[in-house]
């Protein structure tokens, strides 16, 4: 290999992997393409990608806009091709759109990033959950490390049930993205939470029905029955919207009561 071969994109795929954390073989695995493959862009040996794998690659180094615009600029001084972005993640922040629908949502509601970290949330969750202290408290708080707390199981109905189903998802979710650092991180994190190890090892991923159903017990709402409502926003980041709908006619009344339903018109 020439040193002299080795272009302005070459070293930058490289430097954003290293800096990532990443194999070549890790990178090829999350592009789909082969590590021989990776290292010949990666050398100067491989000269003219498709612009697809360019932006998978930027998609799977997680990169900044101005790191991708930095990448696409040095393919195009390579290739003389341009590189285009999906037109919906140019010019939706669907971070800032999943914050919006939360914010503007009766029902109690939050939004997850794409490792299930809380991203934002109303009011009415943090009151329906009783979780306003743990969440304001922490910089970053994960989902499952709720649901996991000892000192708050026993406000959900068959816990072990609602947590298996939790990781199962969450595996399911996170399949694509096991090869990053910050996944590698959380993993060990959650790791030491009582009872996630023995959970974990007997779940797999599946992929999760749009909604399911479980119980809560509130020390001021009393019984609830709750329905799940997910939606998903996917670009270079991913974000999720959870709300949560009454299950039963008992709910929908406490619901009407607090305004996180409208009355029905007469």
């Amino acid at each position: 290999m020439n040193i002299d071969d080795i272009t302005d994109f070459s070293r930058l795929v490289a430097y954003f992997r290293q800096r990532r954390g990443l194999s070549q073989g890790q990178l090829a695995q999350a592009t789909r393409l082969s590590r021989t493959y990776v290292y010949h862009l990666e050398t100067g040996q491989r000269m003219n990608p498709s612009p697809h794998v360019v932006r998978n690659i930027a998609l799977a180094l997680d990169l900044s806009t101005e790191e991708r615009e930095q990448l696409y600029r040095a393919y195009t001084a390579l290739t003389g091709q341009f590189v285009s972005e999906p037109l919906e993640s140019t010019l939706l922040d669907l971070g800032e759109l999943a914050r919006l629908l939360v914010h503007n949502t009766l029902y109690p509601a939050h939004s997850l990033t794409k490792l299930w970290y809380f991203h934002s949330w109303n009011e009415a969750v943090s009151i329906l959950f009783d979780i306003r202290e743990e969440i304001t408290s922490r910089e970053q708080l994960h989902l499952l490390e709720l649901v996991f707390d000892p000192a708050l199981r026993s406000r959900f109905h068959g816990w072990e049930n609602l947590a298996r189903r939790l990781v199962t998802d969450f595996q399911y979710d996170t399949r694509t993205i096991t090869h990053l650092p910050e996944y590698k991180t959380l993993i060990k994190q959650l790791r030491e939470l009582p009872d996630f190890r023995r959970i974990a090892a007997a779940t797999y991923p599946k992929k999760p029905s749009p909604s399911f159903t479980f119980q809560i017990q509130h020390r001021k709402l009393g019984h609830l029955t709750l329905r799940t409502a997910t939606t998903i926003f996917t670009g270079i980041s991913a974000y999720s919207m959870v709300s949560y709908v009454p299950g039963d006619q008992q709910t929908l009344s406490i619901y009407r009561e607090y305004g996180w339903q409208r009355q029905p018109r007469p």
